[in-house]
């Protein structure tokens, strides 16, 4: 009786315990044999989709594939990372076989698609855009950044050289017709002809009977019409000049883009879209000089691929710019293999599986927020 009662117990036991720790919800099963070990998994530096270091990297591409892993049953020892400067060399060296797994931002297109096989698509991508945030206000030093960049200095050279000009013409003139006005005072009367004029020149007061010479009452009469659109006209360049360098650029069309200083980064999708856009660019050879250039306004318009853009802005990786409406270029990333590779198959299906759980939300989450 107490051997039924032991096999019962343990029957019980076995039918209802919990799976073990390293049971990976989200794998399909019967994915076939192991694959030869070690995976070779090619990497290419792209935040968020790979970063970190060469031997050990992260990110949304390092997150998934190590889920796919999981699936495989491979530990950490049973792959290694191998990184690439470009996705062109990534490419082909999955092309030659000497990686087994190409992991980065990799689009599905017609070239790569000729050398390579690719799994099904993980993640639906386009390129995007990121200008100027100015809606926060500009401060101070920014203020005086704008001025400085703009023709205001001119202007206010210009307007200061013609009210020296005037004081200087009626100093002359009037000490000439012996008007003590103009003839006392410090520095012998010139003092008080360069406030006269500037009050002339910028406010439209003067007293043409102040003046002794015909000409000069005239003259008076004259700035005393013009003064007034001087100063209107004066105000109203700077308030436009501070004006236009403060609105954010609107891009909403590929069009928009034309008028605009655009900068990309070399060799990249961005660039190849560019080029056969027929946009003219400006080429980055990193974030840290895009963001160089757009705090010392030189470029007004960066593109490059939406999900990295924005991974950049929320985690204030590049600051003071916020994306733009317009996405041009959509793409699908996905993992590429070496042709009639063994594993696609095995990917394949645990990758459908991983889409469709909640797991893959969730480092979409961890990486984007609310996708």
């Amino acid at each position: 009786m107490k051997q039924i009662l032991s096999i019962a117990c343990a029957f019980f036991l076995f039918a209802f315990a919990p799976p073990p720790a390293n049971a990976q919800q989200h794998c399909p099963q019967n994915l076939g044999s192991t694959p030869d070990l070690p995976i070779i998994v090619g990497t290419k530096f792209a935040p968020p989709f790979i970063m970190g270091s060469r031997e050990a990297p992260n990110g949304l591409a390092v997150a998934f594939w190590e889920m796919i892993a999981g699936c495989l049953g491979l530990g950490p020892s049973d792959y290694r990372y191998v990184e690439y400067g470009t996705n062109a060399e990534l490419v082909l060296a999955t092309a030659a076989g000497n990686v087994d797994i190409a992991l980065s931002n990799l689009p599905i297109n017609l070239a790569h698609e000729r050398i390579v096989d690719f799994s099904f698509p993980y993640f639906d991508a386009s390129l995007g855009v990121i200008v100027p945030d100015r809606s926060r206000g500009a401060n101070f030093a920014i203020l005086l950044g704008r001025i400085f960049h703009s023709n205001i200095l001119v202007i206010v050279a210009g307007l200061l050289g013609f009210m020296v000009f005037v004081g200087l013409v009626y100093w002359w003139m009037e000490r000439r017709s012996g008007n003590e006005f103009f003839t006392q005072g410090p520095l012998s009367g010139l003092y008080r002809a360069m406030i006269w004029a500037a009050l002339l020149v910028f406010q439209g007061q003067g007293n043409p009977f102040e003046l002794r010479s015909r000409f000069g009452q005239l003259f008076v009469l004259l700035l005393m019409f013009v003064g007034v659109t001087i100063i209107s006209s004066f105000t109203a360049i700077i308030t436009s000049s501070l004006t236009l360098q403060a609105l954010e650029p609107e891009i909403n069309t590929i069009a928009d883009l034309e008028s605009r200083t655009v900068a990309v980064i070399s060799q990249s999708q961005a660039a190849e879209w560019a080029n056969s856009a027929g946009i003219n660019t400006q080429s980055m050879r990193a974030f840290s000089q895009v963001q160089r250039n757009f705090d010392e306004d030189q470029i007004d318009v960066f593109v490059h691929e939406e999900a990295v853009l924005r991974y950049l802005v929320n985690d204030k990786i590049l600051t003071g710019v916020k994306l733009a409406p317009l996405t041009v270029a959509p793409s699908r990333y996905a993992i590429a293999l070496p042709p009639d590779s063994p594993l696609r198959e095995s990917i394949n299906l645990s990758l459908l599986t991983i889409l469709d759980g909640p797991a893959w939300a969730g480092v979409l989450q961890e990486y984007f927020g609310t996708r």
